[in-house]
Parts: structure tokens; C-alpha cells; sequence
């Protein structure tokens, strides 16, 4: 967990071209076709990689569009429009950043209306990236395996191996060492070609970005800076590689002719191979999200992570390959007296891994929330644990080299290697998806939406629409039909409204006749004929020629609604799985939730204890094993609870948020409506957390009114807007309004709490 420690702290940041804004807006109305499309993204973006297509509700493409510019910095995009005609269009958009690389695909969409009578679309926005799949990933991870396992092979020989090694026998595994370099080479060769495939096909938006050089397969990138450090990536690893061949074939040829095999060229090889490893995986930090978020001064901290993790865990390969050696005529002292440099050099790596990662977590990570609330977050914490676990075994390793057992710590050496692969299979998953700090918030509901009012007046049916029950200028619309045939009657003659304020308002009731609109039986007006809140009536009149006027008259809830905000983005986290959440209820709550990890950590050193003094039995060494899985079963679900819990915590000035909404009767009974709709499934009618999807929920939902007697009102609209991380507890930000939070808030103060808070 040592590295999730460092995210609990502010940072604010981008990584990915993820849109900002955009003009038109998302689901906008205009009067008229715009001359351009303007788009905002967070980073720089790679212009002739770029495409940009407009649709019409049809899902016909739009001829003329044209396309993508940019301002000087890349992240303001400009798109020219054709003259469009009435009616909802697409936008469609493809973006690569030019920082780290990675493809961002998206749609959103606005509406031409000259009448402002049509409702505006309510498509959310939708974004996507083409370059995460599984190949993309697969890739990635054997590229940056393979470059530390490069490093680490050749660092081995040189620190650990040849200084203890007789002379002829200190020749470095030169076929495995070019192995690694072809396999890294290969690898990056294999993620561009797949990261580019969501363009590289796209003449019109990849033609300007075609390479010239041999081996150049970061050539569709064009020279962006990402592409750039790709480059160097390649550079390094070839380089190496051409050492590392250079190496087997005259070592080849010289075994062939019986010669002897010189020390200073074999040397002067590794060092090589080790400075060209370090520039491939310095290419590598820099296109990362450490690098393209905090410059270079972060890319630096990065490549000492990586420099860190292959002199740790990339030498591994290289120490089972000693080991087969001894297996063929070598000893147990040399491999023992080579473990023990090495172990010298793992006790000041591992620290260096922990520190750099926990240096950088912030930047990518943001708010402690992050940890929990965003897969990104979960693949942080997954890294920290496989790393956590991966020291642990290095410990009774470098307990086992101490003590001469070198043959038992074999296995535990390729438990550690299987260990480290999955690490960085996480570390790949990470530098291909969105950092959790990147996300961008997405607005919260709308307050309320369009009112449609239904009913009968004579023998026609009446359809109301009202754009927004609320104060100011709003649209209405009237649909009439026949009641008996359902088509518009063509005898209509007049369509009328009338207003009736509130009582005690003071207002007069108001009389306004609609316009007829060009589709047969749709009448509408604009303006602001409900000014003021509380409970209107609203009657549509219509008269038909040869008929007394009919009508029909509605209730209509006038509120004045709080404008929606921005809030945190949906959570893609994986939420907690069923054994820990178990482990979570039966911990004891708070820092007591340590004592039983503790108390089983003091079992299993008084078993190291009476180890040194007597020799144990089997009995005794299984139950010290037992014991020290149980601690770290337990010590990781505290952690875990602990992690959720800093995730969770509201941040600094929410406790003192007032509600806007007054705790009238309306505003209880409309959260008690919600309530129910809502939460009663899991929390129960009363509240107790028995409700019927409660049974099997780990950890269970708990006593509401004890939470709402304890919170204050600004942490417990917190928790409703943003919901519980790594719990079932939902966020309803885009799911009920700013409204409906805070009349939640009102019924939940009014019915539980006992003081005032």
C-alpha cells in the first residue's frame, strides 16, 4: 500500500486529449448554423491525425465540413461548417494527443431550431479510446518487460555476476540478452502499430505523417513529442540489441575455433547494453503520463522508478539463468556470493521503487478519491500490492541467501518473477488509460426538464409542453388532435392559455393565444407567464369552428431551479470485492481494526523467536506460515478500509455548506418521493439497511439515521452527489439534480436527525 500513500493530496492535472468544452455546446439549441465548430481539449493535439465528422439525424454525412486547425498551443481545435439546415446533428470526433500518444474518440450533439419551439437534444456525451484494447496493452507490457529485462540482465552481469565469477566463466548470456532486445524491439513495434490502426487507415487524416526512416514505427505519430520519445525508446533498444548481436556471433565463430575469450570487450559490450537499455526506458518515461503531466523533473522520477524496478526485479531472469548455470558445473558459493551483491543492491531499489512511485502518485492520481473511485486508482493500489508482495518475498530471500539455503529460494525466485510480471502488466495497463486525475468533471442534472401535460377538452385530446416549470421566459406548446380519430382536426380556429397564478401571489391570471405552427395540430408561444414560484394552473382552451370553446386545466408546479455544476465523473472503479468487504464488518471500526494484525504479527514472531533458539517441527513451521498469511489477510483488509475511508472523506469547507433549499413540506415530501425511488432498496423504508437488496451487500448499507445524526447537511449532500467509493453506494450526481439532492438532504434532516447539524 506504500505507494497509494502519496495521493492523498490535491493535484490538478491532464493526461489524454479528453474534451473541455465545445461550441456549440453539448445538446445545445441554436437559432441558426454556425460558421465553425470550436473544440477545447486538456492536452496538445497531433493536427494531421485529426478527423472531425458531422452527421444528420439520419446518420448522413455532412459534405463540405472542413479540415481540423489549431492554435499555436494544440489544444484550441477550429472545424469549418457548411450552411446547415434545420434540424439535430452529430458531431464525431478523433483526436491523438500529441504529448503521450493517446486517441481520443468522442460524439456529442446540438440542434438548428430558427422556431425555438423544438425540445434540444438529450444525448449524453460519449468518449471513448480506440488505443486501450488488450492488444494495445499486451504490447505495451512486453515492451517495457523486455527493456527492463535488458536492463537488468546486463546490469546483473556487471555488479553482481563478473565480479565473483572465474575468468573463464564470466561470459554474459549474450543469446539470452539479445533475446530480450529483439523481444523489446518487437514489442514497440507492435504497440504503434496498434496504438496508430484507429488512423492509420484514415487518409484524410493521416496523410501528412508518413516516415521515411527504416525501423521507424513511430512514424504515424509524426513528430510530436510523444513520438519523439517513442523514438528514443526504438533507438535504445536497437542499440542494444545490435551490441548484444555483435556479442553471440564472434563468441560463436571464436568457440568454434577453440579461442581464448578476451575480459575487456566483454565489458566495454555491458556497459553498453546497459547505457543503451537505460536511454530505451528513459524514451519510455518520457511518453508517459509522469513525464507529459510534470515535465521533465516527473519524467526523471519515472525513469528512476523503472531504472529502480529493473536492477531489482528485472535481474531475476538473469538470476535463474546463473542458477541453471551452476546446474552444469558451477558452484553454490559463487551463485550465493552473486545473490548476496545482488541483495545489496535490491535493499536500496525497493526503497527507491516505493519513493518514486509514491512521488509521482499525486500528479496522476489527484484527490485521495481517485485511489478508489477510478479503475486507474485500482491498478495504483494493485501495483503497490503486487510490489508489497513481490518485497516480501525478496526479505525471505535475502534471509535464505544469509543463511546458505540457496538452493531452497529458487521457487521463491520464480514466485517473485511471476510477481514482478504482473506489476508491470498493471504498470502497461496504466500508461494506456486515463490517469484519475485527468477525468473531467461532467455537469450534474438539470434541475427539472420539459412538463408534458395530457388531458381532454370537448372531443379533442390536448398535449401541453412546457420547456421549464420555472420563473422567466420559457416555450409552450400545445398538441391537439381529435379524440376520436387522433389527427389533427382542421376546424381548429384558436388555441389559447391561461395562467392562474398562486393564491395569495397577487398576480392577475393571464390569457395568451398560441401561434399556429407549420405541422398540423402543434400551436406554440414564448414568454415568461409563470414569474414567480409555487402551485399554478394552467388551462388550454381550444375553439373549434361551430363549437363552444372546451377546456381542460392542469396543476403546475412553478420552482426556481439551482443551476447544475460541475462534479466528479462517474466511478469506474471495481468497488470491493466480496471477502474483504466481509473482512471490513467483522474488523473492529476504526484504529482498533489493526489489533487483530498486530496480535497475529507478535504470534508469528515468537514462533521466529523459539525458531532460533530450538529447532521446530513441521507442526510448528506450518503454523508460523499460517499465521503470517492470516496477518497479511488481515493487515490488508484494514488497509483496504482505511484506503476507502481517506477516499471517501469529504474535502476541507463541505461541513460548513448550507442548504439553498428551504426545509419546507414540499421540499420534505418531494425528498421523501425520492427517498423511496431511490435509496429504500438498500437503506429500507426506516432506514435500518434491511432493504431488499441489503441481504448479500458487504459492506452492508448501516444505520441511516445514526449516519444522518452525525454528518452535517453540506457532507450529506457530499455523499449523495458523490456516493460511498469502493461501496454499493451509488453517486447520483447525473442521475438526480441539485434540486433533488438538496430536498433529499430536507427529508432525510427532517426525519432522523436529533439535533441540529
Amino acid at each position: 500500500m506504500g505507494l497509494a500513500l502519496g495521493a492523498i493530496g490535491p493535484g490538478a492535472s491532464n493526461a489524454h486529449s479528453e474534451l473541455v468544452s465545445s461550441d456549440p455546446p453539448a445538446n445545445a439549441t441554436l437559432p441558426k448554423s454556425p460558421t465553425a465548430l470550436h473544440l477545447k481539449f486538456t492536452e496538445s493535439i497531433d493536427v494531421p491525425t485529426a478527423a472531425v465528422r458531422l452527421v444528420d439525424e439520419n446518420e448522413a454525412e455532412i459534405a463540405g465540413v472542413g479540415p481540423v486547425t489549431a492554435d499555436a498551443s494544440g489544444t484550441a481545435a477550429t472545424v469549418a461548417l457548411p450552411e446547415l439546415k434545420p434540424g439535430v446533428y452529430a458531431v464525431n470526433y478523433r483526436v491523438t494527443s500529441a504529448v503521450d500518444g493517446h486517441v481520443t474518440a468522442g460524439v456529442f450533439a446540438f440542434l438548428i431550431d430558427p422556431t425555438g419551439t423544438q425540445p434540444a437534444p438529450t444525448v449524453a456525451a460519449q468518449v471513448s479510446s480506440p488505443s486501450a484494447d488488450a492488444a494495445t496493452i499486451a504490447a505495451r507490457w512486453l515492451s517495457l518487460a523486455a527493456t527492463l529485462v535488458l536492463f537488468g540482465l546486463a546490469f546483473f552481469w556487471l555488479v553482481s555476476a563478473r565480479p565473483v565469477l572465474l575468468a573463464g566463466a564470466r561470459t554474459a548470456p549474450w543469446l539470452t540478452i539479445a533475446a530480450a532486445g529483439v523481444v523489446a524491439v518487437g514489442g514497440l513495434a507492435v504497440y504503434h502499430t496498434q496504438a496508430a490502426r484507429s488512423f492509420a487507415s484514415d487518409a484524410a487524416g493521416h496523410g501528412a505523417h508518413q516516415g521515411g526512416i527504416p525501423l521507424d514505427f513511430a512514424a504515424p505519430f509524426g513528430w510530436t513529442p510523444f513520438a519523439i520519445a517513442m523514438r528514443v525508446a526504438e533507438a535504445g533498444t536497437l542499440a542494444a540489441l545490435a551490441i548484444a548481436i555483435s556479442r553471440v556471433v564472434p563468441l560463436d565463430e571464436g568457440s568454434r575455433r577453440g579461442e581464448t575469450r578476451r575480459d575487456g570487450p566483454e565489458r566495454t559490450a555491458l556497459v553498453l547494453v546497459l547505457l543503451f537499455a537505460t536511454i530505451g526506458l528513459a524514451g519510455i518515461s518520457l511518453a508517459g503520463h509522469a513525464a507529459s503531466l510534470g515535465g521533465l523533473g516527473f519524467g526523471a522520477l519515472d525513469l528512476a522508478h523503472l531504472l529502480a524496478v529493473g536492477a531489482w526485479l528485472g535481474v531475476l531472469p538473469a538470476i535463474l539463468l546463473l542458477a541453471w548455470r551452476r546446474r552444469r558445473g558451477g558452484s553454490d558459493a559463487t551463485l550465493s556470493a552473486a545473490l548476496r551483491r545482488h541483495s545489496g543492491v535490491a535493499t536500496v531499489a525497493a526503497p527507491i521503487v516505493a519513493l518514486t512511485g509514491i512521488a509521482n502518485s499525486p500528479l496522476v492520481l489527484g484527490q485521495a478519491r481517485g485511489l478508489v473511485a477510478t479503475d486507474y486508482g485500482n491498478l495504483v493500489l494493485a501495483k503497490a500490492l503486487l510490489f508489497s508482495v513481490a518485497f516480501a518475498i525478496g526479505s525471505a530471500n535475502h534471509f535464505l541467501v544469509e543463511r546458505g539455503a540457496v538452493r531452497r529460494m529458487l521457487p521463491l525466485l520464480g514466485a517473485e518473477l511471476a510477481i514482478a510480471a504482473l506489476a508491470v502488466s498493471a504498470a502497461a495497463f496504466m500508461v494506456t488509460i486515463v490517469p484519475a486525475a485527468s477525468r473531467q468533471p461532467v455537469l450534474s442534472a438539470s434541475a427539472i426538464g420539459t412538463e408534458h401535460l395530457y388531458g381532454t377538452a370537448g372531443n379533442s385530446t390536448v398535449h401541453v409542453a412546457v420547456t421549464l416549470p420555472a420563473p422567466g421566459n420559457q416555450q409552450y406548446q400545445v398538441v391537439v388532435a381529435d379524440a376520436a380519430s387522433g389527427a389533427p382536426p382542421s376546424n381548429v380556429q384558436k388555441v389559447f392559455l391561461r395562467f392562474v397564478p398562486p393564491s395569495g401571489s397577487g398576480l392577475p391570471a393571464d390569457r395568451i393565444e398560441l401561434a399556429a405552427q407549420p405541422q398540423p395540430g402543434l400551436y406554440a408561444v414564448s414568454g415568461a407567464y409563470t414569474p414567480t414560484v409555487g402551485a399554478w394552473t394552467v388551462d388550454a382552451v381550444v375553439r373549434r369552428a361551430g363549437q363552444r370553446d372546451a377546456s381542460v386545466s392542469f396543476p403546475l408546479s412553478v420552482i426556481q431551479p439551482l443551476p447544475p455544476r460541475r462534479v466528479p465523473p462517474p466511478e469506474t472503479g471495481i468497488g470491493v470485492p466480496l471477502p474483504l468487504g466481509a473482512m471490513w464488518v467483522l474488523l473492529p471500526a476504526g484504529p482498533l481494526g489493526w489489533l487483530p494484525t498486530v496480535i497475529a504479527l507478535l504470534g508469528v514472531a515468537a514462533i521466529g523467536l523459539m525458531a532460533r533458539r530450538r529447532a521446530l517441527s513441521a507442526r510448528w513451521r506450518a503454523a508460523g506460515i499460517v499465521l503470517l498469511l492470516f496477518a497479511i489477510s488481515l493487515g490488508i483488509g484494514a488497509g483496504s478500509r482505511a484506503v476507502v475511508e481517506a477516499a471517501n472523506a469529504p474535502p476541507a469547507g463541505t461541513a460548513a455548506v448550507l442548504n439553498p433549499v428551504a426545509p419546507d413540506a414540499a421540499s420534505v415530501k418531494r425528498g421523501e418521493d425520492i427517498y423511496l425511488a431511490n435509496c429504500a432498496a438498500c437503506h429500507g423504508v426506516n432506514g435500518a439497511g434491511d432493504g431488499p437488496t441489503a441481504e448479500w451487500m458487504f459492506p452492508p448499507p448501516g444505520s441511516l439515521p445514526a449516519a444522518v445524526d452525525t454528518l452535517t447537511t453540506g457532507d450529506l449532500q457530499y455523499r449523495i452527489t458523490n456516493g460511498l467509493a469502493g461501496t454499493r453506494m451509488p453517486a447520483f450526481a447525473v442521475t438526480l439534480s441539485e434540486n433533488d439532492r438538496w430536498d433529499l438532504v430536507n427529508y432525510l434532516r427532517a426525519r432522523w436527525t436529533k439535533g441540529t447539524k
